[in-house]
């Protein structure tokens, strides 16, 4: 039996999955054991382990990522594990980064494992590796309509290579609190276009303990345009402490809610579980 869920977690027999949660095999500080029983803990029905992985390695850019020669280590122990765990369905995930110029090695990596699903990430556009702290204060952002722009532009091209279930913390690339100018609108409306088309899921992300900016991803706006888009919805925290598997999900659900969302897609049979409407 779990325990009563702490603060700032719904109670209720049926719960969104998180399906974003890192462990020490990638930048995480909990195991993949410690995570799934905090998973079972909040009541979650089920959740993913998804750790970083890139297609080029050694990466030019700022990401932990699981070394090609770990990635059968890392499978067998999420594996193991899930099959060790009555209480909650575990997933077998992993984030990709996503950069257009390695897309053929990304598909070539992808097809040899056999990931339940894949999140796309977006941390580098045209050679920045803005999600590095030591470019906070770099000389691009200058002009960060162009930085947003060409964002905009990977997140779209990231939906149409077909290689991803879910494309992650949509807008992250607000993280060091930038934001983008009206000029900007016709490339986010794009790149939502494009998720929409392919079908791929989008993530609201709840770390905003973590991130700099403090804030979850997509913002409001984006939200509720994807919802007019009929785009369909997962919650997950983005975890890197067993602790913050879970996270906000009472916020999360709300602010779905509200911009439109009546379910989240529930990644081990893609069906759609409701959401909770409110009185």
């Amino acid at each position: 039996m779990s325990e009563s869920p702490p603060d700032g977690v719904a109670e209720g027999s049926v719960l969104p999955g998180d399906y974003h949660v890192h462990t020490t095999f990638s930048d995480g500080t909990g195991s993949v054991a410690e995570c799934i029983e905090r998973a079972i803990t909040v009541g979650l029905p089920e959740m993913g382990i998804a750790d970083h992985v890139s297609s080029v390695q050694p990466t030019p850019w700022e990401m932990p990522t699981i070394p090609f020669a770990r990635l059968e280590r890392y499978v067998e122990e999420v594996r193991d594990a899930a099959s060790r765990y009555d209480e909650i369905t575990v997933l077998l995930g992993i984030e990709a980064d996503y950069v257009p110029e390695h897309e053929v090695q990304l598909r070539a990596l992808l097809a040899d494992w056999p990931f339940d699903y894949v999140i796309g990430g977006v941390h580098m556009v045209d050679g920045f590796d803005f999600n590095d702290p030591a470019r906070r204060h770099d000389p691009r952002w200058s002009d960060a309509d162009a930085l947003f722009t060409a964002y905009y532009g990977t997140v779209r091209r990231a939906a149409e290579c077909a290689c991803f279930d879910v494309i992650a913390h949509l807008d992250y690339i607000g993280l060091w609190g930038y934001t983008p100018g009206p000029a900007v609108s016709d490339v986010s409306d794009a790149a939502l276009d494009a998720i929409a088309a392919s079908g791929v899921t989008l993530e609201l992300n709840t770390d905003q303990i973590s991130d700099p900016a403090g804030v979850m991803y997509p913002s409001d706006e984006l939200l509720r345009a994807a919802s007019a888009r009929d785009i369909q919805l997962v919650i997950s925290s983005d975890a890197h402490a067993a602790e913050h598997v879970g996270q906000l999900w009472n916020e999360a659900m709300e602010r779905a809610v509200r911009a439109g969302f009546r379910g989240t897609r529930r990644l081990s049979d893609r069906t759609v579980a409701p959401l909770p409407q409110g009185p």
